[in-house]
C-alpha cells in the first residue's frame, strides 16, 4: 500500500491531503490498521476494481465513490487511420508552446475547460479550486521538464497536450484537452495522435497514460485509436473531515 502525502493539494485546494494506492497484496485489515497514517482533511483512496471487500468497507464508513481511474500504455507506434481520421490529423499543426501559448492555456483552464475530474464534481470544492489545481499541476510539470504542445487549426489554437520523459524510452502522456470553443468539432483524435507522434520523436518505445471514467470522451478515444493496453483500473473513494 502506498501512502502519499499530497502536499501540493494544500497549495492547490487549501486542504491537507493524503492519497492511498491500495495494491494487490494488501488486505482490508492492513487498510484499517494504518488508518491513522492517512486519514486527514481530504483523503483519496484508489482501490483496484477487483477488491470489493475494501470498496464496500470504505463506503460503509463514509467514503464516497468519485470516479473510476484507468491506467494504460501504448507501444509508441502510429495508429492506422481511416481516410476521415487522416484528413483530420493532417488539417492541424502541432507546435511547442511559447509563453503566449502558455498564458492562453492557463486562461482556458481558469475558464473551466476541465469539468469531469473528481475535484470539479465534488460539491465540497468550487470550480475555481478545481481550476487552480490544474494550474498548479501544469506549473509543476513545467518545473519537471515536461514538453507542452499546442494544436492549431486555421491559425487558432484549439487545444494542448503535455508529455514528459519518465524513464529511459518511456513517455508519460500527462494531460490533454480541447479548448471549449472547439469541443463540438470532435478534434480530440488529433491530441492523441500527436501525443504518440511527439513521443516517438523523443525516442519513446512506450507511452503511459491515465484517464477518469467520468470523462467519456477520453474513454472512447483510447478505445477507438487502437494500440492501448490496459494496465490498472481503480475505484476512487474520497472523504472530507
Amino acid at each position: 500500500m502506498q501512502i502519499i502525502h499530497a502536499i501540493w493539494e494544500k497549495r492547490n485546494l487549501g486542504v491537507n491531503c493524503y492519497e492511498v494506492i491500495v495494491e494487490s497484496g494488501d488486505t482490508l485489515e492492513i487498510l484499517k490498521e494504518r488508518a491513522l497514517e492517512y486519514e486527514t482533511n481530504y483523503t483519496v483512496i484508489k482501490v483496484p476494481t477487483g477488491m470489493m471487500d475494501i470498496s464496500l468497507y470504505l463506503q460503509s464508513v463514509g467514503y464516497r465513490f468519485m470516479e473510476g481511474f484507468t491506467t494504460c500504455y501504448h507501444s509508441a507506434e502510429l495508429p492506422n487511420l481511416n481516410s476521415i481520421q487522416q484528413r483530420m490529423v493532417s488539417s492541424v499543426l502541432c507546435e511547442k508552446m511559447n509563453d503566449k501559448d502558455w498564458d492562453q492555456m492557463a486562461n482556458e483552464i481558469r475558464g473551466g475547460m476541465f469539468r469531469d475530474d473528481r475535484v470539479s464534481l465534488d460539491p465540497f470544492f468550487t470550480q475555481d479550486q478545481a481550476n487552480n489545481r490544474y494550474i498548479g499541476w501544469m506549473t509543476d510539470e513545467k518545473t519537471r521538464g515536461a514538453f507542452f504542445f499546442k494544436i492549431t487549426y486555421r491559425d487558432d489554437a484549439i487545444g494542448f497536450f503535455v508529455i514528459r520523459n519518465v524513464e529511459k524510452r518511456i513517455c508519460l502522456g500527462v494531460i490533454s484537452g480541447i479548448y471549449p470553443k472547439f469541443q463540438k468539432y470532435a478534434m480530440g483524435l488529433c491530441l492523441y495522435y500527436y501525443t504518440i507522434y511527439e513521443s516517438i520523436k523523443l525516442n519513446a518505445k512506450r507511452i503511459e497514460q491515465a484517464f477518469s471514467t467520468n470523462n467519456r470522451g477520453a474513454s472512447a478515444l483510447h478505445l477507438s485509436i487502437g494500440g492501448y493496453i490496459l494496465k490498472e483500473q481503480y475505484n476512487v473513494f474520497i472523504s472530507h473531515k
